[in-house]
């Protein structure tokens, strides 16, 4: 499996994330272990949790990080593998609260390591903004638990650009780190925002994509199978409306044209293809990939071993809207 570094001097991680949003409640306990078993036997050895997964199930409270933290200690190899886990997401009674004060933050990382049965977080995820609140008292915030050895390095997830280009400006002003990662939604489809069902989330557009080119920041892609959109089109399997709603778009049918047509001259199922396709960029990028079954998981797990053939990235470029 191939690997990328993240920031400078640290974070060696494969070129695929595997996602763990549902260990522990849609994908049990003994099926969590097979597919963790399996990824890091491969050469994976970056997963991603967060606080708040498994919240909006009845007991799923912890559930994510409790199975990821519980496969760590069995198998005795928490320096061999890389955690990303976030916090500072609002209530899900309350989404448009943020949360984001110091005790609300410290509460949320302190909470994980317990989860995680760690004394220390890889990389760290702010899981919201809060624009109310100047980056700078943020950032010291996060710069206080890396002195505290509670965290290695921190990352923002579902930022707008104007905040993480402040923030990156304010790091450097301080002599901060900063934020070594931003976690996005991102993957070969465009997405029609008005279908997007919750609207707190913040896609890759091209503003953004532009940047990430220019400053050679890190990027990681949730939501990067695109739902199986374009696998289960090409298989005439049917698609849920709420993904029709947002994945069912002129930029996209053109897209699944050429996934069809490469699928055939490469020999390569399509959602190699689409996750592949997040690794492929010039920054560095790894796509988030949750999975059901191990058979899916031995699939993608291809992906992080393909060469995107520069060609077909210009053929991309050439179509992809990002938002439409």
């Amino acid at each position: 499996m191939k690997y990328l570094s993240l920031c400078a001097g640290g974070l060696k991680v494969s070129s695929l994330c595997l996602g763990t949003v549902s260990f522990g409640t849609a994908v049990r306990r003994e099926d969590a272990f097979a597919q963790m078993d399996l990824f890091y036997g491969k050469g994976g050895n970056f997963f991603d949790t967060a606080r708040v997964y498994a919240d909006w199930l009845p007991g799923g409270h912890g559930a994510s990080e409790k199975t990821l933290g519980a496969w760590i200690r069995e198998r005795k190899i928490r320096d061999k593998v890389i955690i990303a886990t976030k916090g500072a997401h609002p209530d899900l009674q309350a989404m448009h609260i943020p949360r984001m004060s110091a005790a609300e933050m410290r509460s949320d990382l302190e909470e994980s390591l317990r989860a995680l049965e760690t004394s220390y977080i890889d990389l760290y995820f702010l899981h919201r903004d809060d624009v109310s609140r100047p980056v700078e008292a943020i950032l010291e915030n996060l710069e206080g638990f890396r002195k505290e050895g509670k965290i290695r390095h921190y990352g923002c997830s579902n930022w707008k650009l104007a905040r993480m280009a402040e923030a990156e400006e304010s790091a450097a002003r301080l002599g901060f780190e900063g934020f070594v990662c931003d976690q996005i939604r991102f993957g070969l489809g465009d997405i029609t925002w008005e279908g997007a069902g919750d609207k707190t989330t913040v896609p890759m557009d091209s503003g953004i994509f532009a940047w990430h080119e220019k400053t050679g920041k890190a990027a990681m892609a949730y939501t990067s199978s695109c739902n199986g959109y374009f696998s289960k089109k090409l298989d005439n399997k049917p698609v849920p409306p709420e993904h029709e709603a947002v994945y069912g778009n002129a930029p996209n049918q053109k897209l699944l044209e050429k996934l069809k047509t490469w699928e055939k001259e490469l020999g390569v199922p399509a959602a190699v293809l689409v996750s592949a396709y997040v690794a492929a960029q010039a920054f560095p990028a790894a796509p988030i990939s949750s999975v059901s079954s191990l058979k899916q998981l031995n699939e993608l797990i291809q992906a992080a071993d393909f060469d995107f053939p520069a060609d077909m990235l210009k053929e991309i470029r050439a179509v992809k809207k990002f938002v439409v």
